[in-house]
């Protein structure tokens, strides 16, 4: 009995820690009527991973996505997704959508990018301006 307890508390830990797909991150932002944040990346780009594994991983650790549902897109993995959230080609893109009255709103930036400047865009995001409805 206390085997299956620990591997129940085990298997939760496991899947607390795993990265949220488009679709299921998109549900969540949805259900919990918070803003997505999108990360579109590559396995080959260098400013992706550094993007991913340091910006956004110290800014999860020090609580800044609290409010937000994180998930990353692998632009080689999934073209479907990407292309319909990105705006051009390069990478990384960094994409708030951003549920309002008028329905969801996109803001984004292009390129490597500070805490600071992921900051400022979460800032903008929880205001009034918009840019582009979300792709379902």
């Amino acid at each position: 009995m206390l085997q299956m307890a620990f591997l129940m508390l085990f298997a939760v830990v496991l899947q607390s820690g795993k990265e949220l797909t488009y679709e299921s991150a998109y549900a969540k932002a949805d259900k919990e009527n918070k803003p997505l944040l999108v990360l579109v990346g590559a396995d080959w780009c260098a400013a992706c991973k550094t993007m991913k594994s340091t910006t956004m991983e110290r800014m999860k650790e020090s609580g800044d996505f609290k409010d937000v549902v994180v998930t990353f897109v692998d632009k080689d993995n999934r073209p479907d997704i990407a292309s319909k959230v990105m705006q051009g080609d390069s990478l990384p893109q960094l994409i708030v959508f951003s549920k309002s009255e008028d329905g969801w709103k996109r803001y984004s930036l292009s390129g490597m990018q500070s805490e600071g400047r992921v900051k400022e865009l979460l800032r903008r995001a929880s205001g009034t301006e918009s840019e582009q409805r979300l792709v379902r």
